[in-house]
C-alpha cells in the first residue's frame, strides 16, 4: 500500500497548495477536434510563447498566472489539449472539479489515446461521485496499461468508497495475478481480508508476504490470524519469529505475552509482561494501554496483585505522568486509595504545570469524597487555569458538600459566562444552581434554573425529576409535575428515585391506588435502600388503611436513617 498512500498524501499536498487559487469561473470552448484549424506560422509561435510561459509558471506554482496563460493559450490553439490537461489539473487540486471534468473531458476528446487524459478525467470523476462513469474509465485504463499498479488501488479505493470490499478484493487479486506477487498488492488484499473476517485467507497470503519479506510485522499479523483459527501453536511460533528479527517489536511482545495469559501459564505470562514493562525500547503508550485493558478484569487484578504491582515498578522507572495515572487507577482497585492520592500528588508537585495532572488528582479527589481537599485544590488549580470551568465546578460542588450552600452557588454562577458555549456544561450547570437555590429555599429562582436547562434539553431526566418533585413538596402545579415526572419514568423506568417522585406526586393527587402499584415497582429496583422512598410508601399504605405495613416500613426507614418526621409518623400511628 505504500505507493497508494505517496499518492494519496500527494494530492493532500496539491490540495493544500492550490487552496484559494483559481477562484473563479472560466468560460472556454469545449474543444471539437473535427473543428480544430491549422495555425498560421505566426500564431504558431505566439501559441509557443505563451504555452512556454504558462508551463513556467505552473512549474513555479504560480496557478493564477499559469492559469491565465493558458487561457490565453487556448484562445489562440483551441486544439491544445495540453492546455485543457494541465489547466484541468490546477482548477481539480483548486477544488474546482466541476470545471476540471469540463477541461478533462476536452483535453481527452481532443487526444482519446492519452492514458494519462484518461487517468486524470477517472480521478476527477471518482471525486465528483460519478462512481460507475469511473469505474467505465479505469476499467479501458487497465485494458491499454494492465501492469500498471496505482490503476488497480485507484479502482479498488472507488469499490471501497462504495461499501463493496468484494469488488475491490476482486480487483486486487487480478493485479495480483497480472502483474505478479508485490508487498503493496499483497498487504492491501490481506488487509481487506481481515476486515471481512477471513482469517484463512489472510493466513495463507500472509504466509506467501512472510516468505517474500521475512519482517516481524507480518508475522505478527500472521500471528494474530493463526489465533484467529485457534492454531495456538503456530501463532506461538509466528509471534517468537517475529521476535527473532525485532526483539523489541511491541505488538509480537503483546502478542506472545497474551498468549500465555490465555493459556493459564501465568508464570511465564508475568516473566514475559515484567520484561515488556522494563523494556525502554517499548513505547509507554504500548505499556499503558495493556495495563489498562488488565484493569479491566477485577478478578484478576484481585488474584495477581503482587504480579501487578511489579510491572507498575517496571513501569514507573522512570516516573511519567501517563503511568502514574494508570497506577493510581490500579491501587484504588486493589483497595489502596490512600496511596492512590499520594501517588497523583507526587506527580501533581512534579508536573505543577501540567493541567493533566491537576484534573487526575481532582478528580480522584471527587471520587473518594475527600472534599476538604477537593475543595482546597480545586481553588488552586483555578487560580492556575482560569479559563478552565472543570475546575470551578468541582470547588462549587465541594462546597455544597461541605454545606457551604451560598458560596457553592457563587461558584457555580462564575462557570456560567465559561460553559456558554458548550451545552452539555450549560445545562448541567443550571441543574446544579437549580438544586442549591431550593436548598436555600429560593424555589422561584431555583424554577428559572430548571427551566433554562429544559430549554436546552427538554429531556434531561434529572431536572425533570427533581422539578416534579419539588413542585409536587409544595403541592404546586401537580399536573406540570406528573407531566415531567412521567417522562423521567419512561426515559429510566427502572430508576427507584424516579419511581419514588411519580408514586409521591399520584399520592398527592389523592391517586393512592395508583401511587401504591408505583412504590411496589420503587421496592423492586431498589427502593428498599432509602430511607426517603421507604417514609413515602409508609404514607401511601397507611392512607389505604394498611397500618401494619405502613408501620413496618417507617420502622425501615429509621432503620436507615435518624427521620425525626418518621419517628412522630409512628408514635401517632400507635396512639389507642
Amino acid at each position: 500500500m505504500k505507493k497508494r498512500r505517496i499518492i494519496v498524501w500527494y494530492g493532500l499536498l496539491m490540495g493544500a497548495l492550490l487552496a484559494g487559487s483559481c477562484a473563479y469561473k472560466v468560460r472556454l470552448p469545449v474543444s471539437d477536434p473535427s473543428k480544430v484549424k491549422p495555425l498560421s506560422d505566426a500564431k504558431r509561435v505566439e501559441k509557443q510563447w505563451y504555452f512556454i510561459e504558462a508551463m513556467k509558471q505552473y512549474e513555479l506554482q504560480n496557478w493564477q498566472e499559469a492559469g491565465a496563460w493558458f487561457r490565453k493559450t487556448i484562445e489562440i490553439d483551441p486544439g491544445c489539449d495540453a492546455c485543457f490537461y494541465t489547466l484541468a489539473n490546477i482548477y481539480f487540486y483548486s477544488d474546482y472539479p466541476a470545471i476540471a471534468l469540463s477541461l478533462s473531458q476536452s483535453a481527452l476528446r481532443l487526444d482519446s489515446t492519452n492514458n494519462w487524459y484518461r487517468n486524470q478525467l477517472a480521478q476527477i470523476y471518482a471525486t465528483l461521485g460519478h462512481y460507475d462513469t469511473a469505474v467505465a474509465e479505469y476499467r479501458r485504463l487497465l485494458q491499454a496499461l494492465p501492469a500498471t499498479e496505482n490503476l488497480y488501488f485507484d479502482l479498488a479505493a472507488i469499490f471501497i468508497r462504495l461499501n463493496q470490499p468484494d469488488s475491490a478484493l476482486a480487483v486486487l487479486q487480478r493485479a495480483h495475478a497480472t502483474i505478479g506477487f508485490s508487498e503493496q498488492l499483497a498487504g492491501a488484499q490481506i488487509e481487506l481480508l481481515i476486515e471481512q473476517d477471513r482469517p484463512e485467507q489472510a493466513a495463507a497470503l500472509l504466509e506467501q508476504l512472510v516468505d517474500a519479506f521475512p519482517e516481524a510485522r507480518y508475522y505478527t499479523l500472521l500471528a494474530e490470524q493463526y489465533d484467529a483459527l485457534q492454531r495456538d501453536s503456530l501463532s506461538l511460533q509466528a509471534f517468537q519469529k517475529a521476535l527473532s528479527l525485532n526483539a523489541d517489536f511491541a505488538p509480537a511482545l503483546l502478542g506472545e505475552m497474551d498468549y500465555y495469559r490465555r493459556a493459564g501459564d501465568f508464570e511465564t505470562f508475568f516473566q514475559k509482561m515484567h520484561a515488556f514493562c522494563a523494556n525502554a525500547q517499548v513505547d509507554e503508550k504500548y505499556k499503558t494501554e495493556y495495563l489498562s485493558a488488565v484493569l479491566q478484569l477485577p478478578s484478576f487484578v484481585k488474584a495477581f496483585t503482587p504480579q501487578l504491582d511489579t510491572a507498575f515498578l517496571f513501569l514507573r522507572t522512570p516516573p511519567a505522568a501517563g503511568a502514574e495515572s494508570l497506577y493510581a487507577s490500579f491501587l484504588l482497585l486493589s483497595s489502596r486509595p490512600d496511596s492512590a492520592v499520594s501517588v497523583l500528588r507526587t506527580a501533581l508537585k512534579n508536573h505543577r504545570d501540567d493541567q493533566t495532572a491537576w484534573h487526575r488528582y481532582t478528580g480522584i479527589l471527587y471520587y473518594l469524597t475527600r472534599w476538604d481537599t477537593l475543595n482546597t485544590y480545586a481553588g488552586q488549580a483555578h487560580e492556575r487555569f482560569p479559563d478552565e470551568p472543570e475546575f470551578i465546578s468541582l470547588k462549587a460542588i465541594a462546597l455544597w458538600q461541605l454545606h457551604h450552600e451560598a458560596e457553592a452557588i457563587e461558584w457555580f454562577e462564575k462557570a456560567l459566562p465559561l460553559v456558554a458555549g458548550n451545552p452539555s456544561q450549560l445545562k448541567q450547570t443550571y441543574a446544579f444552581l437549580g438544586d442549591l437555590y431550593y436548598t436555600e429555599k429560593n424555589a422561584q429562582k431555583a424554577y428559572d434554573y430548571y427551566e433554562k436547562a429544559l430549554a436546552i434539553d427538554s429531556t434531561f431526566v434529572i431536572v425533570l425529576n427533581n422539578y416534579a418533585y419539588f413542585l409536587s413538596e409544595e403541592n404546586r402545579q401537580l399536573d406540570k409535575a406528573y407531566a415531567m415526572s412521567q417522562r423521567a419514568i419512561k426515559a429510566e423506568p427502572d430508576n427507584a428515585t424516579y419511581l419514588d417522585t411519580f408514586g409521591w406526586i399520584l399520592y398527592k393527587m389523592g391517586k393512592i391506588i395508583e401511587a401504591k402499584t408505583i412504590f411496589r415497582q420503587a421496592m423492586v429496583h431498589g427502593g428498599k435502600e432509602s430511607a426517603v422512598i421507604l417514609d413515602h410508601y409508609g404514607d401511601v399504605l397507611f392512607a389505604l388503611g394498611e397500618k401494619d405495613v405502613a408501620l413496618l416500613y417507617w420502622e425501615m426507614a429509621l432503620q436507615k436513617e435518624n427521620l425525626p418526621d418518621v419517628r412522630q409518623k409512628i408514635k401517632t400511628a400507635n396512639k389507642p
